[in-house]
């Protein structure tokens, strides 16, 4: 989309919330009154507007993503051709092998391909020890590791359906091996005077050092079925098709784990061991202090990195709340500066998966979220199922992915939490 859209689609959504906040100061000026109906359908109609620009945006924003990912792989394709690198030859050889294998399957493949292709092998590991690959050739055993050209859509198709992996500190390691990660936080440590003639071993405080283990836990996408004849359509990018389902279907599922899960047998989410903010804060509502508080609730050490996340129903209450001098607290920013829309400067991240504002419900976060670490084990896996569908002319796919997730510094991230009553 051309940067004249972009800028188009902004000014129009920067003249909606002029309207929006037009009705909402003349109610204000006029004793607090309630909406009339029909400022209250005026102003819903603004929201529907809204929402429908964000969506363009978003769409928009995802399409130069998916073209910048593959400007890239394309000149980085050329400039390895130039050098004629052996790893340009391999993953060339790699990526013409998969597509071999995801259209015709290891019977009819050539020599040639099935030795690309046997370089990436891998057992289908479950949640438990980690065990050797499958030798050159074994579809039916194990799985196949996706190319690093699919490897990147199938990263975009997983932030698009989930915040946390916009929010956490992603980390790619080559095996499912248990990793112990170092934690501290020092933050309330300060030094001291040493007055002349003291041993500076006296009162000294050690500091606080500790560690989380990180594992690897099995994700399936579950039967990706595709009609037969689109899978013979040799100009069909059938890679990127099963890599973007693959995406949203993982993205979906991880993203309410790193969320909330309770960490057995499983990620442990965000929220499980992250601190809780509930000072002054109502079982039903949110108010411009809330944030504000929870915000300064957070150690300055952290607070510079600092993101809100909230889910959409949420981040639309807070768009209309002021502060104190009655301004707006929300802020548009300026895609065409790179300024993101925000709270007193702060960035936030919309994730679906936390909870609306309501009793006892954590609705906001804000912190540090790097220091949430999303551990992801190699490149994913897909399995081609041949027979299972053949009398509905489909051929099938299965992907997983292997992964976990930790806090490991709970002082770096807060939740609000709504009174019980």
């Amino acid at each position: 989309m051309s940067v004249d859209k972009l800028k188009a689609l902004q000014e129009q959504k920067g003249r909606i919330v002029a309207e929006q906040r037009s009705l909402i100061d003349k109610a204000e000026t006029e004793n607090s009154r309630a909406f009339s109906a029909e400022e209250r359908s005026q102003f819903d109609k603004h929201d529907s507007d809204i929402a429908d620009i964000d969506r363009k945006i978003a769409h928009f924003q995802r399409e130069e993503a998916d073209q910048r990912a593959v400007a890239d792989a394309a000149n980085k394709a050329q400039e390895e051709k130039r050098a004629q690198t052996d790893e340009k030859t391999a993953e060339t050889a790699h990526k013409q092998a998969f597509d071999a294998y995801l259209r015709y399957g290891v019977a009819d493949m050539t020599e040639a391909e099935k030795r690309a292709l046997g370089g990436f092998v891998k057992a289908v590991e479950g949640n438990g020890p980690e065990t050797r690959a499958q030798s050159s050739g074994s579809g039916a055993a194990g799985g196949y590791t996706v190319p690093r050209e699919f490897s990147n859509e199938l990263e975009i198709a997983l932030k698009a359906y989930g915040g946390m992996l916009e929010l956490g500190r992603i980390w790619g390691t080559g095996t499912g091996a248990t990793v112990d990660w170092p934690t501290l936080d020092d933050t309330a440590t300060k030094g001291r005077l040493l007055a002349s003639g003291t041993d500076a071993t006296t009162g000294s405080t050690d500091l606080g050092f500790g560690s989380k283990t990180l594992g690897a836990y099995t994700y399936t996408s579950d039967v990706i079925k595709v009609d037969n004849a689109l899978i013979q359509d040799s100009a069909f990018n059938l890679g990127a098709l099963i890599t973007e389902a693959m995406g949203i279907r993982f993205g979906r599922v991880q993203n309410d784990h790193y969320t909330k899960a309770d960490g057995t047998n499983k990620p442990e989410g965000v929220i499980i061991n992250a601190g809780v903010f509930n000072t002054g804060v109502a079982g039903t509502a949110l108010t411009a202090d809330n944030l504000l508080d929870l915000l300064h609730a957070i150690n300055r050490a952290y607070r510079k990195n600092g993101k809100f996340t909230f889910n959409d129903l949420t981040l639309a209450a807070i768009r209309k709340l002021k502060d104190s001098q009655g301004r707006y607290i929300w802020q548009m920013g300026d895609i065409q500066k790179g300024t993101p829309e925000n709270l007193w400067g702060y960035q936030y991240v919309v994730n679906d998966d936390l909870a609306d504002i309501g009793l006892s419900a954590k609705s906001v976060g804000f912190g540090d979220f790097s220091k949430y670490i999303i551990r992801n084990v190699a490149s994913p896996l897909i399995i081609r199922l041949t027979e299972r569908f053949a009398e509905f002319n489909q051929t099938a796919y299965v992907g997983f992915m292997r992964t976990d997730a930790k806090l490991i510094n709970t002082g770096a991230v807060k939740f609000l939490q709504h009174a019980a009553s």
